[in-house]
């Protein structure tokens, strides 16, 4: 079987050979065949929402799929978080500008954060990688859409004012666009969005911000006690030998059996290999101290998924995570388990790229890895990682963190050399502003009716135990 993850993520389909102006020509000639009334027309999709998790949980432990389920049901955005692979799949039944650039593949508002720049600078933007692919620039707008009328009703936000958002959250994405187009390569490549940049932006965009600035000020302040000494001051605990050891707390939280504990010191061993070479030098004054399971998020909750326990010379700390790389959700639909092992090997690498590609500056400890069959990606856990508390927003505040979002996005987007047929196609394209608000309603009935099929087939699956 041909791998899927090879066919979705060549990085030569993003070298055109062609000059900026060309493809922009090239943007504008896709307009006119696949218009923006074609991109904000919602095409019914027809297929069993359960029956597409199921196949996506056939490839997940089963022991936590209970908590995985509790952790969906907890809201209709909770449940669109945990089932992207519903979306990507109907995303393909939509009408598609078929312009190639790296994508996110999971860009809803709880997907971006913030995170410590090698320089332990603090910087905003996409931090979720495990769908990226080569694909369509509106995917990616479409589901940051989505999760935001879905949040906005969680808020009880008044449903003619998120319309309104929604429509400004385009709009700021097309300006974002043209914004970038004006730069130049060395600029995109360069550029980075710090806190404060954050901050100065939001007020720039207008009034009624002090909420956001007051979340804002607590975030800078917690990030720079959120590290390693500090999880392992907070999940450690002491054996009975006098050994510092992760707590147990299942089936979250569970230490490993002896054939799994030395397949996973395995992939460290190899992860070594593939990390920057002053981070191979970091490191080899740390031996591991200990190795949990550890199931973090929503869509990721029940992948395979380990903290490894770091302790140097002088007795500091670092956490990393070692964490499953699938392949993408859409592909899981039609793998069988083996199939999806087999095809998954080289996702790790996928995502280590797209996060290099996507995000301004990335963690110096990111690299992939495999062991027992599987491929994983290593990264610094909860390092100076933070992210807003959406559900706390009054709505100005998340109107502005909605336009942030949508102009790292389409900063995101322009990294890539195919960008400029995004500036093509949606250059005097204002009406796509309100089109593909109206796309974005029409799918979160959608979001609801498998909402609901999914909680009724919980509900039934818990008589029938």
């Amino acid at each position: 079987m041909t791998n899927p993850n090879l066919d979705i993520f060549d990085l030569k389909r993003l070298q055109l050979h062609q000059s900026k102006q060309e493809l922009e020509r090239t943007g504008r000639n896709i307009q006119q065949k696949v218009t923006s009334q074609d991109l904000s027309t919602f095409v019914p999709v027809d297929r069993d929402p359960v029956a597409a998790i199921q196949m996506t949980e056939s490839k997940m432990i089963p022991e936590l799929l209970p908590l995985r389920h509790q952790r969906m049901l907890a809201s209709q955005f909770a449940f669109f978080r945990g089932t992207a692979e519903l979306m990507e799949r109907d995303l393909k039944e939509q009408h598609q500008s078929n312009i190639p650039i790296v994508i996110s593949g999971d860009a809803h508002v709880n997907n971006f954060g913030f995170y410590a720049s090698p320089e332990r600078q603090l910087l905003f933007g996409l931090n979720d990688f495990d769908e990226s692919r080569i694909g369509n620039w509106e995917s990616d707008l479409k589901r940051l859409l989505v999760s935001a009328e879905l949040v906005g009703e969680e808020n009880g936000f008044n449903r003619d004012a998120l319309k309104e958002l929604l429509k400004l959250t385009t709009k700021t994405y097309r300006h974002a666009i043209k914004r970038a187009n004006r730069m130049t390569l060395s600029e995109i490549f360069y550029s980075s969005f710090e806190i404060n940049d954050m901050v100065n932006t939001i007020n720039a965009l207008g009034d009624g911000n002090a909420e956001m600035n007051y979340r804002l000020e607590k975030i800078m302040k917690k990030s720079q006690h959120s590290n390693s000494e500090e999880i392992v001051q907070k999940m450690g605990t002491t054996n009975e030998l006098g050994q510092l050891v992760f707590k147990d707390n299942p089936p979250r939280a569970k230490h490993l059996g002896p054939l799994l504990y030395q397949q996973v010191v395995a992939g460290y061993n190899f992860y070594r290999q593939n990390a920057r070479e002053d981070v191979r030098v970091l490191l080899a004054n740390f031996h591991i101290s200990d190795i949990i399971r550890y199931s973090v998020g929503v869509g990721s909750f029940g992948t395979r998924c380990y903290l490894i326990m770091l302790t140097g010379l002088d007795g500091s700390h670092i956490v990393l995570q070692v964490k499953e790389a699938l392949p993408l959700r859409y592909n899981l639909l039609s793998l069988q388990v083996q199939e999806a092992i087999h095809n998954g090997i080289r996702a790790g690498r996928r995502i280590v790229t797209a996060q290099r590609v996507l995000q301004s500056s990335s963690d110096p400890f990111l690299a992939s890895t495999r062991f027992g069959g599987r491929s994983y990606y290593v990264r610094q856990f909860r390092d100076m990682k933070e992210s807003i508390n959406v559900s706390k927003l009054d709505l100005d505040s998340f109107q502005l963190y909605c336009q942030v979002c949508a102009l790292l996005l389409a900063m995101a987007h322009s990294q890539s050399p195919t960008s400029p047929m995004i500036r093509g196609y949606i250059k005097h394209q204002k009406v796509l502003d309100e089109g593909l608000a109206n796309w974005s309603l029409q799918y979160v009935k959608q979001v609801s009716m498998d909402y609901q099929a999914f909680k009724q087939a919980v509900q039934k699956d818990k008589q029938q135990r």
